[in-house]
């Protein structure tokens, strides 16, 4: 048989059951304690390990009781021993088994409770069937979409969402303009600097030729000068004028 729920093939220690040293007797009272509070009220309190333990003997109690019905003999047995109470066995059969009859899941849920400080040192947990009359452990979340107030808190989300991009948009058109400024910019100068380079260009020889004439006729210049200077120094001494 498999269960629909993960459980241990060995049983869980429980201590300090109904006082120290309790023993195998002590523990299969208090797991039926427990099976018979959880078919009465559907929903009960106690530590996790208790907890965890009797869930495995409540889903097979259940999983007996829909597979075999109320006419088979080692059903009825088994059922007779783990409630306590005799009225539960007709609960179990005419209240329980058409609820669980077409479920694909477990048939119980438990949920690990806070600590409350000051208080007990064990972790509390919380067993409890499905589908029990009782309010959920987790309530349901309320849609608040509708009101007033979350109507105009999303209208300045919106209208801030909306301002923000506009910014956005605007800082971009603005590099935008930058960048292709200046790639007009760059591509003026390229082609400036295209202009020069296609203009003819004086060759190295030509160059050097007109230097060579300059520096020729700077050289006739001075030394018409100079033999100007000497023939006026010399008319100076003979008396003669110039």
């Amino acid at each position: 048989m498999s269960l629909k729920i993960p459980y241990k093939t060995t049983h869980r220690q429980l201590k300090h059951t109904f006082g120290l040293h309790g023993g195998p007797r002590a523990r299969i009272a208090r797991l039926r304690m427990l099976v018979t509070a959880v078919i009465r009220h559907e929903r009960i309190e106690t530590t996790r390990k208790k907890a965890d333990e009797a869930r495995g003997y409540t889903e097979r109690l259940l999983y007996e009781a829909i597979k075999h019905g109320d006419k088979h003999g080692p059903t009825m047995e088994l059922a007779d021993f783990w409630l306590l109470e005799k009225d539960l066995i007709h609960k179990l059969f005419k209240v329980l088994v058409p609820r669980y009859r077409d479920y694909t899941t477990a048939y119980t849920s438990i949920y690990h409770l806070p600590i409350p400080y000051p208080g007990p040192e064990k972790p509390l947990g919380l067993l409890e069937l499905r589908g029990n009359p009782w309010p959920p452990v987790f309530p349901k979340k309320r849609r608040n979409e509708g009101l007033l107030n979350n109507i105009l808190i999303e209208e300045a989300k919106h209208e801030y969402r909306l301002r923000k991009y506009q910014l956005k948009m605007s800082d971009m058109r603005s590099e935008w303009h930058d960048f292709t400024d200046s790639v007009v910019g760059f591509k003026s100068v390229r082609k400036l600097v295209q202009e020069e380079s296609e203009t003819p260009k004086v060759t190295s020889a030509d160059n050097i030729e007109s230097q060579v004439k300059a520096l020729s006729m700077q050289d006739t210049e001075d030394s018409t000068e100079a033999d100007s200077t000497k023939t006026g120094r010399a008319g100076d001494n003979d008396g003669t004028p110039v």
